[in-house]
């Protein structure tokens, strides 16, 4: 990004445009939101913009913010902690058994099993008993 300054604004103080290469920009928000799920506070303070400009700049873009959802849960709960959810299910434990592993609620388990496979967990095991 380039910043040069643009006459005088209402109070005096100079006014500054900045010029920037849109393409490098996209790319460099794509990747901060699809790969590493940073917000767009986080990219703000890289750039050192407002956290408003990197919104605009990613809805112009037609970037959907990240899903932090899987991030944060590995933060909580360990880096490893999707996989033994997952391996979890796939030796059929319960969500009260995957409740009590990870120290939460059935709910929260139930709400964490919708949220990573995008379905319902009782529909997935009545599928899994048929087979």
């Amino acid at each position: 990004m380039i910043a040069f300054f643009e006459g005088l604004s209402e109070r005096g103080q100079p006014r500054v445009t900045m010029k920037i290469d849109k393409a490098r920009i996209e790319q460099f928000i794509r990747e901060k939101v699809e790969i590493e799920t940073l917000t767009d506070a986080q990219i703000a303070r890289l750039l050192n913009v407002g956290t408003s400009t990197v919104s605009h700049w990613r809805n112009k873009f037609h970037i959907k913010p990240a899903d932090k959802f899987k991030r944060k849960f590995k933060e909580k709960y360990g880096p490893d902690a999707l996989e033994c959810f997952d391996m979890m299910i796939k030796n059929r434990a319960t969500l009260q058994e995957i409740a009590s592993y990870f120290g939460f609620s059935r709910e929260y388990a139930r709400q964490v099993y919708n949220k990573l496979y995008h379905g319902s967990y009782s529909e997935h095991q009545r599928q899994r008993r048929y087979r």
